[in-house]
């Protein structure tokens, strides 16, 4: 059978009618709707870093993912920003629209206008602010805007002087995809850092897809199941089971003594398709009990669920230094509250660690020093008699800096990579400009100068240091040089 990206779209959609609505956000015991808002570089140097074109198939993906009654919307940005699934509530127009998705995204546009892009995503839902907003931003480039360098530069100060401000006013996470390392990479680290998003530099343009669902899974904070000697526990609160297998081509299947759910199964509640670089098996008031994967799932594949029975994690930044400590709690909880099992045992991974940590009780308290750097995956399970839960949380952990803004190491940013102008080639002029209106004497020296000078810019001061020494140099060469004596 052949399947159509909008056909996959509305298949995948109405399968996802009831799921992912109970949406646990900062603070415990709300729930609001997700609200995820997707921005897509479509500028031309897409072509060499996503050159078969993952953009699409990954985010038809992730539009297919969103649960009805969330809120979402996708822009394409590079000259301009385009309106590619206008914002507002996820229903039946999401699969109606006049193109599919995975076509309309390309490499055409010569500029990337970050800036209008980022406006774009944390101004969406207008003025009001009901939960947290959830961006994700695509890019393989620089702020790069029309009147050059200059014009970009001052683009690039107000993305960190105005814009992340406002997103963190507005309660809106950014979360930055960065798909070639010559991206403004300390831009997009500040931009996650500053909003509690999560930064990624991605070595292959082919783990899009993985990544993109960290991002989603962030927004929904999605239950998934574990799996232990190859098999899975479903129990009677789980509505829905969505297997989602990616880069795999071996089918999924499930098997109990007397029971196969695979791609071929006719069971009502069961809906099986292959997309572009992905394969989905949803089973919709599944039967409970204990079944076996006759296949191993991947480190990227997924087992979600829908159910009120929820493992619950204290809410922790995405993006964080390799000097912080990450404090664990976690307890599983229903809509009446938590849920009592003194036989509870939770395991915790972290990164590369093999074995996984073990705690027994009703919840879970602990703490993760010094983290590795890198990308690492938290991976909280529990374990009782009725009930298995897990939680899979993405995390890039960056190398502790010295107290500095990010935003001044501009090795990868706009000056450096737009400019074609060499450091030999720079003349005084240009020196002196580069030193004009910074104050960088240390403190100590500056407490030993007049007051009236003190506010003097390096240039200044350097020239004055000059002249005076060339006044010496003078007085002292007149002093001493030799006398010549007239002889006798």
């Amino acid at each position: 059978m052949h399947w159509t990206t909008s056909k996959i779209t509305r298949t995948f959609l109405f399968s996802v009618l009831a799921t992912l609505i109970s949406l646990v956000l900062a603070t415990p015991g709300m729930t609001n709707p997700a609200d995820v808002r997707v921005l897509v570089d479509i500028s031309g140097s897409m072509k060499k870093a996503d050159p078969k074109a993952v953009r699409g198939p990954a985010t038809a993906l992730l539009a297919a993912l969103l649960p009805d009654r969330s809120k979402g919307g996708i822009w394409l940005f590079g000259s301009d920003v385009r309106e590619l699934v206008p914002y507002g509530p996820v229903d039946a127009r999401w699969d109606a629209l006049g193109k599919p998705i995975e076509a309309s995204i390309g490499s055409t546009d010569r500029f990337t206008h970050m800036e209008s892009a980022v406006k774009t995503g944390i101004r969406a839902g207008g003025q009001q602010v009901s939960g947290v907003c959830h961006v994700i931003l695509i890019t393989d480039g620089i702020v790069d805007v029309r009147g050059g360098k200059d014009a970009s530069s001052i683009s690039r100060d107000r993305i960190i002087k105005s814009l992340l401000p406002e997103a963190s006013e507005r309660n809106c996470r950014i979360h930055t995809i960065a798909l070639s390392d010559q991206a403004d990479l300390p831009l997009l680290r500040q931009m996650a850092l500053e909003t509690d998003g999560l930064f990624t530099l991605l070595d292959r343009p082919g783990d899009l897809i993985p990544v993109m669902l960290d991002s989603l899974e962030l927004a929904l904070r999605s239950q998934q199941l574990p799996i232990r000697d190859q098999q899975i526990n479903i129990d009677p609160d789980i509505r829905q089971l969505r297997l989602i297998r990616l880069d795999s081509e071996s089918d999924i299947e499930l098997k109990t003594d007397s029971k196969v759910v695979n791609s071929t199964s006719e069971n009502a509640g069961i809906t099986y398709y292959r997309g572009t670089g992905y394969q989905t098996l949803i089973w919709s008031n599944p039967i409970p009990g204990r079944y076996t994967l006759t296949s191993d799932l991947g480190p990227t594949d997924r087992i979600l669920i829908d159910s009120d029975v929820r493992l619950e994690l204290t809410e922790l930044p995405p993006t964080i230094s390799s000097d912080q400590t990450l404090g664990l709690s976690a307890s599983v909880r229903n809509k009446s509250g938590q849920i009592t099992a003194l036989d509870r045992e939770f395991r915790v991974a972290f990164g590369n660690r093999v074995d996984p940590v073990r705690s027994r009780g009703n919840e879970l308290s602990m703490q993760i020093d010094s983290p590795t750097i890198g990308r690492s995956i938290l991976t909280v399970q529990s374990f009782d008699k009725k009930h298995e839960r897990q939680i899979q949380r993405a995390f890039e952990v960056l190398k502790t800096q010295p107290a500095l803004e990010i935003a001044t190491d501009s090795s990868k940013g706009v000056g450096q990579v737009a400019s074609s102008v060499k450091p030999k080639s720079q003349d005084a002029k240009t020196l002196v400009k580069a030193f004009e209106g910074q104050t960088l004497l240390p403190e100590i020296v500056k407490e030993q100068l007049p007051e009236g000078i003190r506010k003097w810019p390096l240039w200044q001061l350097a020239v004055s240091a000059l002249a005076a020494i060339g006044v010496i140099a003078l007085v002292v060469g007149l002093v001493l040089r030799p006398k010549h004596h007239l002889p006798e």
